[in-house]
């Protein structure tokens, strides 16, 4: 599992060049990276979960960037530009870098003869050298876009522009830009200190089957630019795949003349066995019903998991069964219950259920019994859990890792460390899991004063004992104990509950700390860690290592419509300062694109808060579907040049409340099972995926008229 910590947003963020193919988007990005024209954004998006990967190359301009379309009516950009006329901060480093991140809002799509309107920011955070405000708008017809929009500061007014698509691998652009260059200031000098020669620039952009397009434009009169951009969708895999669902010979007879103990028992046999994925299977059958209980451990997505007990469950039970119903369950406690009908099951049993076949409540909080059973259910026969309870209760492992480094107040502009990931997990069925992995540097180059833990020692990176307990139906306890994280020991105790039928969740966090040494294995710092003279020591003038205890109230919202969760905690943070945090979180199924804000009584120099960064969640399986897996890669890092160090401070955790149940929530669980099905019974079928083009677009005023829906039901977009 590859990690970065402090890393920029460009770097950070070149994980999503491999992302998968799709082809080209109607609109393209501008040299900044949000969907535009050439330095100027449109009202064009990108769409729900697609974006580019881009860079573009204008002297005295390098920009290198990563924007997506986090909702239909959002998108984000985040990019890295360099100045090629700015001083040398450092050998390594070369010449000063600018972070910057962009966000644009559709406000309205176009509808007749009303153009699309939308108003973004540009430049909110980092340096803030080109911070500016605009609002555009974009009529399309056929091939041809005009747009017409206004910007302030630097970008200076009114500007303008056409693209035309004379074919599906081509795209011109032009633009009236009266762009101020000769306000770009960094370290005290002027980027582009001359005015620019002429207010337009034009050129074309080339595009590809297979999302990577290349740009030539002809800017100010004065440079070419050429450009790159490769296009991704959140919701494919990288590199392709099917990992087909088992779908043995339908079992055709009715109940009355099936041998039901016979037909549980190779049920759970094939539940159960090595390889499918799951542990601790148990099949209870009753009157016309059956009950399938297991835990996930091969799938990094609850709700494939799930999806795939069902699909095989369909194929193996009586056709006149009235009740199927499926509990998931973590550490041998059920948290999800579904429950299909006999038409549900025969759908899934001829491959043709489809999303909207599900109703919006099938998944339910699963009742405190041993099995997820409701209370009072009589069942004939019990198959398991057998040998299945053994399936990945001990697993080691060995993976490389790769950790990169990259800030404008570092000597070299790059650094990295490849380490060895011991890796070993013992799993329950009674609450308990233990976690450890041993980190062993092969080669490194980091050298930073602030992160004195990334040296060359072979150390405990996270060993963790964690309990689940279930209070009733839906209130929950998790606890955590032992090294959280490359810095602190202690442990992690949240409590949640989730009222009947709400999006809304209320809970708590505490946490107790000790700083952990950095020169050592496993051991404590006798003495808290400071910094002096560009290092790091512990020192007794720095106080003793004491226990330190910070506690937060927590509220999370899902919202069912985007598969998104709001998290905002406040309360007492390590270091002793107070505010509070919120998480934003877009979900596409296993995979997720978070933001975070932190606001304390201590800021950034320069700042009204704390700290603001980005948060990553990618499966293995996101980058291929062709075998199962739970292995993924999951980073937090800030978005500002500089931060303050002692500030805003959560220890790590290994599994939070979250990543436990988060995905079993049933709110959410009914919003992903429904298309995973259908997914799987197309794979069955080996129907291709739809090709879109320019997928669920639509604005703020859609949404909050409730027009989206009507749009999404009649396939607009698509």
């Amino acid at each position: 599992m590859m990690m970065m910590k402090r890393c920029g947003p460009f770097f950070c963020s070149l994980i999503f060049i491999f992302l998968s193919a799709f082809p080209s988007l109607a609109a393209s990005p501008s040299n900044s990276g949000l969907a535009g024209l050439w330095e100027y954004p449109t009202a064009d998006m990108p769409g729900d979960g697609m974006g580019w990967i881009s860079y573009s190359d204008s002297y005295p301009y390098r920009s290198g960037s990563a924007g997506i379309g986090l909702f239909p009516w959002l998108e984000m950009n985040i990019r890295l530009t360099e100045f090629e006329t700015a001083d040398i901060i450092s050998p390594g480093y070369g010449r000063y870098k600018d972070k910057a991140m962009d966000v644009k809002f559709l406000l309205m799509d176009q509808k007749g003869a009303r153009p699309a309107i939308a108003v973004g920011a540009l430049d909110m955070m980092g340096t803030e050298i080109r911070k500016a405000y605009f609002a555009a708008g974009t009529w399309r017809h056929k091939e041809l876009s005009v747009t017409l929009g206004y910007a302030t500061d630097t970008y200076n007014g009114f500007y303008g522009g056409i693209s035309w698509e004379p074919a599906e691998w081509l795209e011109f652009k032009a633009e009236y830009s009266p762009l101020d260059y000769t306000q770009d200031m960094a370290g005290g000098k002027k980027i582009h200190p001359d005015p620019a020669k002429e207010k337009y620039n034009f050129g074309i952009v080339l595009k590809s089957e297979w999302g990577l397009n290349g740009s030539l434009s002809w800017q100010r009169d004065e440079e070419f630019c050429f450009g790159l951009s490769y296009a991704f969708d959140l919701s494919k895999p990288v590199f392709g795949g099917k990992n087909k669902s088992e779908t043995p010979e339908p079992l055709l007879t009715d109940w009355d003349e099936t041998d039901i103990e016979k037909m549980a028992s190779e049920l759970q046999a094939e539940l159960g066995k090595k390889g499918f994925g799951l542990r601790n299977t148990v099949v209870l059958a009753g009157d016309k019903k059956v009950h399938v209980a297991y835990e996930n451990i091969g799938y990094s997505s609850q709700a494939e998991a799930a999806a795939r007990a069902i699909i095989l469950t369909a194929h193996m039970i009586p056709w006149d069964t009235e009740v199927c119903s499926i509990s998931s369950m973590v550490r041998g406690t059920p948290v999800s219950r579904i429950e299909l009908n006999t038409e549900k099951m025969a759908l899934i049993r001829l491959h043709k259920l489809n999303a909207y076949d599900l109703e919006d409540k099938s998944a339910a909080w699963a009742p405190k019994t041993k099995y997820g059973t409701l209370p009072g259910e009589e069942w004939k026969v019990m198959a398991g859990p057998g040998e299945s309870i053994r399936n990945g209760s001990a697993d080691i492992r060995v993976a490389l890792a790769y950790e990169m480094r990259i800030d404008r107040t570092l000597d070299n502009d790059y650094m990295g460390r490849l380490d060895i990931d011991y890796i070993g997990r013992l799993r329950s069925s009674q609450g308990w899991e233990a976690y450890l992995k041993v980190r062993q540097p092969i080669e490194n180059d980091i050298d930073i004063w602030w992160q004195p833990e990334i040296n060359d020692k072979t150390r405990i990176w996270k060993g963790v004992l964690s309990y689940i307990y279930k209070l009733d139906e839906r209130a929950w306890a998790v606890g955590e104990v032992g090294w959280l994280d490359e810095n602190y020991f202690g442990g992690n105790f949240w409590g949640r509950y989730f009222p009947e039928d709400s999006p809304f969740w209320a809970g708590g966090r505490v946490s107790v700390v000790k700083e952990r040494d950095f020169n050592s294995f496993a051991g404590l710092a006798d003495y808290r860690r400071d910094y002096y003279n560009g290092k790091a020591y512990y020192l007794p003038i720095n106080g003793d290592n004491d226990w330190r205890a910070g506690y937060w109230a927590e509220v999370g919202y899902h919202d069912t419509t985007y598969n998104a969760d709001i998290i905002a905690r406040y309360g007492k943070f390590i270091d002793s300062d107070k505010g509070y945090r919120i998480d934003a979180i877009r979900n596409w199924n296993d995979a997720y694109v978070g933001f975070y804000f932190t606001d304390t009584d201590r800021n950034t120099e320069g700042k009204s808060y704390t700290d603001a960064g980005m948060m990553l969640h990618l499966p293995l399986s996101f980058w291929y579907a062709g075998h199962p897996s739970n292995t993924y890669w999951d980073q937090e890092f800030t978005l500002l040049s500089t931060f303050r160090l002692f500030a805003g401070v959560m220890p790590g955790a290994w599994m939070t409340p979250e990543s436990l149940i988060g995905e079993l929530n049933p709110g959410r669980l009914n919003q992903e099972l429904g298309p995973l099905l259908e997914r799987l019974m197309r794979d069955v079928r080996d129907d291709g995926q739809p090709v879109v083009s320019r997928k669920n677009v639509y604005g703020l005023m859609e949404y909050f008229s409730g027009e989206f829906r009507v749009r999404e039901a009649v396939g607009e977009g698509e």
